[in-house]
Formats: structure tokens, C-alpha cells, sequence
């Protein structure tokens, strides 16, 4: 698991353990973990940074695990947003996958800016001028874009391995799992009508691909975006 100590890594590290899974979870050396994960005996934590993982390190680090779970992302600051590393996401991603086996899995929280042309999506006129523009002001916009690009064009159907990378809207905190859905599609504008997604259904979402294998077979090498109901 790959940024288990975000706002929404941490959640489906919960979500994970509640399906009695065992969960091997990368988490910054200055990370804050939750008490009941530190000392949970499904939960074994790893420090360090993706970043600074060579080849063997990654190899290691993935070594006997059934799925890769990435929800890495920037800080909201202005270290995180512009700092270094700026293709944080990215690279994990290109570095991870590249070392995953045919019996192992790879599952990526991405975002309903990506606009997945494979599948058919297109960007209204002015949708694909300000996603251009944030592509060149916001590097976080551009390193996520390169992420997904990377499974959905380079990776494509392999059989090397499978993949997923879900795409929430506009997330945001609640307390419970509530009724959400995955759509084959954006049905919303995530700029002038964007739905919402909780990072706890999100979580549960996560967890249950994880668990699912129909569900998995279901979208496999797909980008589902998830709403709240």
C-alpha cells in the first residue's frame, strides 16, 4: 500500500483490515499512524519514501503481496503543490508496475480530471483549455495525468498484470460508508457540474475491488469513476 498515511490511504488500510486482509503499508518517516494500525497484527508498516526506492527495493517492498494499492498524492501546500518530487505519482507508478508479476494486481486512486480518450471521453472546448492550462500551472495536475496516461496507454491490457485506477469526484470527509456507484464514464463535469465522492466510500470501494474478484474481472484495465448517490 502506497500512501498509507494519506486522508484516504489510511481509510482503506481500515477497510482492509476490517476484511481481515493483510496489509503491508509504505508510510513516510514523519508520518503520523493511527494506534490502531501501528499495532494492528494484519498491519505490517514499512518507512520510507517510494521516491528513494531503488529496483531491489520496490521488488522487496512488493514481494509476496496479491495487489498494489497506490493513493499517493501532493500535500495541499505550497511545498507539496510545487516542490520536489513533482511526479511523485508518476514515478511510483512507472517504477511499481514495471516490477509487478503476472499473479499480481495493481489498483490506483486517479482522478475524474484524467479523461480516459481510450474510452471514448472528450473534453468540451473549454474543459480542454483549462485542463491544458492546469497541466502547465499545477504540476500535482500534470503528475497525475502522466499516471494514469502511463496504465491506460502504455501498460494498456497486458498480461503481464492487471489493472485499476478509479477515478472519485470531488472528494470529500464523511464519518460512514453511504450509497455511491462506478460508472463506466464521467457523467458530470468535474469543472462546471462536479458530483461528490467520500473518501470513506472511496475506502470501501478500494477494499471491496481488492476482495471482489468478479468485481475486479469487471473493470480490469478500465478507469471507473466513482459518485456519491
Amino acid at each position: 500500500m502506497l500512501g498509507a498515511s494519506g486522508a484516504t490511504g489510511k481509510l482503506v488500510v481500515s477497510q482492509l483490515v476490517e476484511r481481515n486482509m493483510q496489509v503491508r503499508a509504505l508510510v513516510r518517516p514523519t508520518a503520523q499512524v493511527d494506534e490502531r494500525l501501528r499495532d494492528h497484527a494484519l498491519v505490517e508498516l514499512v518507512s520510507g519514501l517510494i521516491d528513494d526506492y531503488g529496483e531491489q527495493e520496490i521488488r522487496d517492498l512488493i514481494e509476496g503481496c496479491d495487489v498494489v494499492i497506490s493513493c499517493l498524492g501532493h500535500t495541499i501546500s505550497f511545498k507539496g503543490m510545487f516542490g520536489s518530487p513533482r511526479k511523485l505519482v508518476a514515478h511510483a507508478v512507472e517504477r511499481v508496475t514495471s516490477q509487478l508479476r503476472s499473479n499480481q494486481r495493481f489498483l490506483l486512486m486517479s482522478t475524474t480530471a484524467y479523461t480516459n480518450a481510450k474510452e471514448q471521453e472528450k473534453n468540451s472546448r473549454g474543459e480542454a483549455l483549462v485542463f491544458s492550462l492546469l497541466k502547465v500551472l499545477l504540476p500535482p495536475h500534470r503528475d497525475n495525468m502522466l499516471a494514469a496516461d502511463h496504465l491506460v496507454h502504455r501498460t494498456g491490457e497486458t498480461q503481464a498484470f492487471s489493472w485499476v485506477a478509479v477515478r472519485p469526484d470531488s472528494l470529500i470527509d464523511e464519518e460512514q460508508v453511504t450509497a455511491y456507484e462506478l460508472c463506466e464514464h464521467k457523467k458530470r463535469s468535474p469543472l462546471s457540474d462536479p458530483g461528490k465522492a467520500s473518501r470513506i466510500n472511496v475506502a470501501h470501494c478500494m477494499a471491496e475491488l481488492v476482495r471482489d474478484e468478479q468485481l475486479w474481472e469487471q473493470w480490469k484495465f478500465r478507469t471507473p469513476v466513482l459518485y456519491n448517490l
